[in-house]
């Protein structure tokens, strides 16, 4: 029959190993929102390399890329007097970089509140 001591260390070891495993989900949902957000801000990144280098909207590639993040900068239309600066053929889109910055922002918060909740 095991001891008191005995049992008093296999409930702390038994504390200590969900507190380790709580500790493990909470990083594994932390690296996930930064995974999500790094992609959406690269995707978005990528979109405003391609508007500066005058992309033909007509190509695959670049119309996949601003399909996909059409729904992400939709918010931010309008939110600006001027929200793209032309020169030729090459745009600059303010309003798309303003969008990456606000949703890092946003997933930086959730990563923190993520964190917090340990």
């Amino acid at each position: 029959m095991p001891t008191e001591s005995e049992n008093r260390e296999e409930r702390e070891e038994q504390r200590v190993e969900a507190s380790n495993e709580r500790k493990r989900e909470v990083s594994k949902a932390s690296q996930i929102v930064g995974f999500i957000t790094g992609l959406l801000a690269a995707v978005l990144m990528l979109r405003v390399v391609l508007a500066l280098m005058g992309a033909n909207l007509e190509n695959q590639f670049a119309d996949f890329i601003y399909s996909v993040t059409d729904p992400f900068v939709a918010p931010f239309r309008g939110l600006l007097q001027v929200g793209e600066f032309n020169a030729g053929v090459s745009r600059f889109e303010l309003e798309t970089v303003i969008a990456a910055f606000i949703y890092i922002l946003i997933g930086w918060g959730i990563m923190s509140a993520i964190r917090l909740a340990k």
